[in-house]
């Protein structure tokens, strides 16, 4: 397969790439927080017709029109078959020829740390905050290829970071541009992907941990091509744990894993995920639940784990016990929390749960005046008589009186 003039160097990156190794820690866009921006189709679009009005050289001949075209062609075709549902294509046979996007993913195959500070507390002095991710939030390469691309002109681009200020995606803009001048006249939109991708961190300076902080736009200049809104520190890094546990949860429901009740291997799929992190099948977690419920013991319906007791949260418990379960779930903690409660007794008559005042208490219901100590008739100034000299009353009343008592209470 050796290299001949006719094919584009795309064309042969893409065909020399074996299959398993095409777009390595690429992740759906359908998953990433960047979505197609109206934005940067319309900047492209006036930087396209802005240098086409300033243009002052002579027209491209036509033989050289159409050997652009079909390389822009192959070149699509390759990033497609590269990047698959990374690459997002609209106007691909217009003129001139435009995607987007490309969802470029950061390497990090072990993780790395974030360190930020966040805005002063009065009760908190210490602000910084230092998490880690597995997964970072992709950047968002879009690019619109005018009709000198390749042999004259690169294409036009535009780059979105939600988790960089708009002074650091400037430098990376840069060097794109770096990078086109070092080719120029070859495709290059597979160059700058692999770049973005395994240099940017390192580029930056983050090789040992990506520093979030407000950043003064003011004092650097901002590059044209730098799209997405400026958030604040906090959203940021709101946005980068919320982008990595889903990316995690996504992960381990596509892996096989073991659940530690009943020790069998189940796809990711079939796990419960516990607030606590812990994790268990389906099944054994419906069991569990269902045999607490069944006995009553609903303050135990806990996570199985011995050393957390997490609460299960209300909305997975229904879909693990169904509707009936549920409801007698919610029956029995609605009792044990009253049974719980020392300002609450149950009437004597029609076991009512009522409000005691101090001693006494008045049935809702029957209307039953007791005393929430003995649950005899109320007996304002007298003492709750035990059980023994309930016995012994019973006994002077009707001698018989306490064997029925006895053997029937």
């Amino acid at each position: 397969d050796c290299p001949c003039p006719g094919r584009s160097e795309t064309e042969r990156k893409r065909k020399t790439t074996p299959a398993a190794t095409r777009s390595p820690l690429m992740e759906s866009p359908r998953d990433a927080h960047l979505s197609p921006s109206p934005e940067a189709a319309r900047m492209l679009h006036e930087m396209l017709l802005r240098d086409l009005r300033e243009a002052d050289g002579p027209d491209l001949p036509e033989e050289q029109l159409r050997s652009n075209d079909q390389l822009q062609q192959d070149e699509i075709l390759a990033l497609e078959a590269i990047y698959g549902d990374n690459l997002d294509i609209f106007g691909e046979k217009s003129v001139p020829r435009s995607f987007q996007q490309i969802y470029v993913h950061c390497e990090i195959p072990d993780g790395i740390s974030v360190s930020t500070e966040l805005q002063s507390v009065d009760d908190c002095p210490d602000n910084q905050f230092t998490f880690s991710v597995k997964h970072l939030a992709p950047i968002s390469l879009t690019c619109l290829m005018p009709p000198s691309y390749p042999s004259h002109h690169p294409p036009y681009f535009s780059l979105g970071v939600q988790w960089l200020d708009s002074v650091k995606v400037s430098t990376l803009c840069h060097m794109l541009d770096s990078i086109w001048a070092q080719q120029s006249g070859q495709e290059v939109i597979f160059e700058w992907v692999q770049w973005l991708q395994s240099s940017t961190l390192s580029h930056l300076g983050f090789d040992g941990g990506i520093i979030i902080r407000k950043s003064d736009s003011t004092m650097a200049s901002v590059d044209a091509r730098v799209i997405g809104e400026i958030l604040s520190v906090e959203d940021v890094v709101q946005q980068l744990i919320s982008y990595d546990e889903e990316q995690c949860l996504e992960t381990f429901r596509r892996g096989l894993h073991v659940c530690t009740i009943c020790f069998s291997e189940h796809p990711g799929i079939d796990f419960v995920e516990l607030p606590c992190r812990h994790y268990y099948c389906w099944r054994c977690m419906e069991t569990y639940s269902k045999l607490h419920v069944k006995e009553g013991s609903v303050l135990k319906l806990v996570c199985p784990d011995d050393k957390c007791g997490c609460s299960i949260p209300p909305k997975l418990l229904k879909k693990l016990l169904g509707d009936a379960g549920f409801e007698r779930w919610e029956r029995l903690v609605f009792q044990k929390t009253l049974d719980s409660r020392a300002d609450v007794a149950y009437c004597p008559r029609c076991e009512t749960a009522c409000l005691a005042d101090e001693d006494s208490a008045q049935c809702s219901n029957c209307l039953f005046t007791f005393c929430a100590r003995c649950r005899n008739r109320r007996h304002v100034g007298e003492r709750c008589m035990t059980p023994e000299e309930k016995l012994i009353s019973v006994q002077v009343q009707n001698p018989y009186e306490h064997y029925i008592f006895f053997f029937f209470k």
